[in-house]
């Protein structure tokens, strides 16, 4: 008798130790999912919402503190005074991700921006160049 109370004593802190590791398994492959692609993946449509946002921001009119283009045509004065305060333009932007303002002629080649590729975050590359990069080397 003393056996069997041994033996069910036993089993249950072995079925215990089952459910309790499942658990854990489990839990451990739902926070790698949610923590993995999935999250990645809502990071990358973010991204891509604000890269489709950011060029009419600069073009409206409705905004004419942070109108950039007019048309075809760059507005000079705005261009140089908006951004040479990149984190401002962000804020006036609503924007919190990163980006680089540059002009390409109709060739596809890059106008600089004050000797520079362009204006905005150094984490941007444009053509193999980093966005503030100087274009005379």
């Amino acid at each position: 008798m003393v056996n069997m109370h041994k033996a069910r004593k036993a089993q249950t802190i072995s079925t215990d130790a089952v459910v309790g590791v499942m658990l854990f398994v489990t839990a451990a492959i739902l926070l790698f999912y949610l923590a993995g692609p999935v999250a990645k993946n809502r990071q990358a449509d973010h991204l891509r919402q604000e890269a489709e946002r950011l060029p009419s921001l600069l073009s409206s009119e409705q905004n004419l503190t942070t109108v950039l283009i007019s048309g075809s045509q760059a507005n000079p004065g705005n261009v140089e005074s908006l951004l040479e305060d990149y984190e401002n333009l962000k804020e006036i932007l609503g924007i919190d991700a990163e980006f680089c303002v540059y002009f390409e002629d109709e060739n596809g080649n890059i106008v600089p921006l004050q000797g520079r590729v362009g204006m905005g975050s150094s984490l941007v590359n444009i053509s193999g160049m980093t966005c503030n990069a100087s274009v005379y080397g």
